[in-house]
């Protein structure tokens, strides 16, 4: 079977290892197709194309490494590359070449990936476009004048539009799953913890780790299989991260859909959606009765997305203030003025940016009363199915501007987070498929309980049956 540059990353191990292509095959597909279509996308923002040359090189002499040997990838600006820039798009930092690669990308590398580049982010990955000043604006593939979303919008930017075979990215309010939505593409933000952060940005070189809690890396990928695949390369503590548990990555026995239970909403508390968004996540829900399925249309019980947004905020907001005081209150000033206080997690950064230590621990425990709750709900679901943002990708307007839902105007840091922060908060994985393609993608969140990553990718992949295969941007497929 002939692979192309739109082909999974599983496909392309599988090509080096037959003898069907070779790494520096690979490598200058990708390279060829960057320069013609990045000027487009402005996705690549530094090229390593003289050290993903040399690398493949040493990599079709050698043995095998591992399950990713000879194939090309990407990895976000926010994480740290040894010899290749990272700047996180934070201007101070334009400069930077770290001397160590971060956790994630050190284990790619081992096991035979091949860096092509780095992706572009907005300033310290803390919006849902992919713009700095340093690099400027990523487009959608799908349309120009659109993001890609972000933070890890230029990874989702050039893995659809074949220019890396995949991405790997982090999350802390939605930046995989928002990108992998706007772009068309599978993603996965792991279970809190499965993956270590060191090495990411923020927090910027040299400051002690502060962000605790919530932030997980992920891969962007096109394909369920290659979500799996990356997952389990990534998974594990490393000798700076000891909070992270060895916990086991076990395949599921093979289950049915029709043993399946599945709950699904579209609606977070009168959070609206676009009616393209409910009409694909009800045809879905259709689809999976009629295969047997269990299907149930019901939010958690006993679960607040109002004090979920809320602790997200202190949360998030107390921990990057221990670091980045001055920044994170220009943050929250920003925040709070395109949404005031009747906003749950405006009411909680506000909180945050100021807390005590004992402010962030009733943080923290009423963390935990929200995870329980979540976790309860998922001993009866097998998954939950939900939006991931409010709408299809958003045109490419400034920082704040209201998201037109319909015949409604939602805020806009709401409009690209409320489906998405909740499952930060209590650390639970999601899988980002497909469902729609034109005129714009929409994905649909498939959420399960803590750790279950194996059994809800052998989900996932019943359900991309049903939803069909990664299609590439039409401009994007020469």
């Amino acid at each position: 079977m002939p692979v192309d540059a739109f082909s999974s990353a599983v496909e392309l191990a599988a090509a080096v290892r037959a003898g069907r292509t070779n790494a520096s095959e690979l490598v200058e597909l990708y390279l060829e197709r960057i320069a013609r279509h990045n000027p487009a996308l402005n996705a690549v923002c530094t090229l390593d194309a003289e050290g993903a040359r040399r690398r493949a090189r040493e990599l079709d002499k050698s043995e095998t490494l591992g399950a990713l040997h000879g194939v090309p990838m990407t990895i976000k600006d926010a994480l740290e590359t040894a010899g290749v820039r990272t700047t996180g798009g934070h201007p101070p930092l334009k400069d930077y070449v770290p001397k160590k690669d971060a956790s994630a990308v050190a284990r790619l590398r081992a096991a035979g990936a091949i860096l092509l580049g780095k992706t572009n982010v907005p300033p310290l990955s803390a919006d849902y476009r992919a713009d700095n000043p340093i690099f400027g604006r990523t487009n959608n593939p799908w349309d120009l004048e659109r993001t890609p979303g972000g933070s890890t919008g230029g990874g989702a930017a050039a893995v659809a539009a074949g220019l890396s075979a995949f991405d790997v990215g982090s999350d802390l309010a939605g930046s995989v799953r928002t990108p992998a939505h706007f772009c068309g593409l599978f993603g996965l933000k792991a279970t809190e913890r499965r993956i270590p952060n060191t090495g990411h940005i923020p927090e910027p070189p040299g400051e002690p780790r502060a962000v605790r809690h919530m932030n997980v890396l992920g891969p962007l990928a096109r394909s369920v299989d290659d979500l799996g695949a990356i997952t389990r390369i990534l998974s594990g503590p490393d000798d700076a991260e000891w909070d992270l548990p060895p916990v086991a990555w076990a395949e599921p026995s093979p289950r049915l859909l029709k043993n399946c239970r599945i709950a699904w909403s579209t609606d977070f508390e009168g959070i609206p959606v676009t009616r393209e968004t409910r009409r694909a996540i009800e045809k879905l829900a259709g689809e999976l009765a009629r295969a047997g399925a269990r299907v149930e249309n019901r939010n958690p019980e006993g679960f607040s997305f109002d004090e979920a947004w809320e602790t997200w905020g202190e949360i998030a907001i107390a921990e990057r203030a221990a670091t980045g005081g001055e920044r994170s209150r220009e943050r929250v000033a920003a925040l709070n003025a395109t949404l005031g206080e009747k906003w749950a997690v405006a009411r909680g950064s506000a909180k945050g940016v100021n807390a005590t230590v004992a402010d962030y621990m009733v943080s923290l425990n009423k963390r935990d009363a929200l995870i329980t709750a979540l976790e309860k709900f998922f001993g009866r679901w097998d998954a939950f199915l939900c939006p991931v943002t409010v709408s299809p990708a958003i045109p490419h307007v400034p920082f704040g501007t209201p998201v037109d839902v319909d015949e409604k105007q939602v805020p806009y840091f709401i409009a690209g987070t409320a489906y998405t922060s909740p499952f930060n908060l209590t650390g639970h994985p999601a899988v980002v498929v497909p469902v729609v393609r034109e005129p714009l993608p929409i994905g649909i969140q498939i959420v399960g309980a803590r750790w279950s990553e194996p059994a809800l990718l052998a989900l996932a992949k019943q359900i991309a049956s049903i939803t069909g295969p990664f299609v590439p941007p039409p401009r994007f497929k020469a």
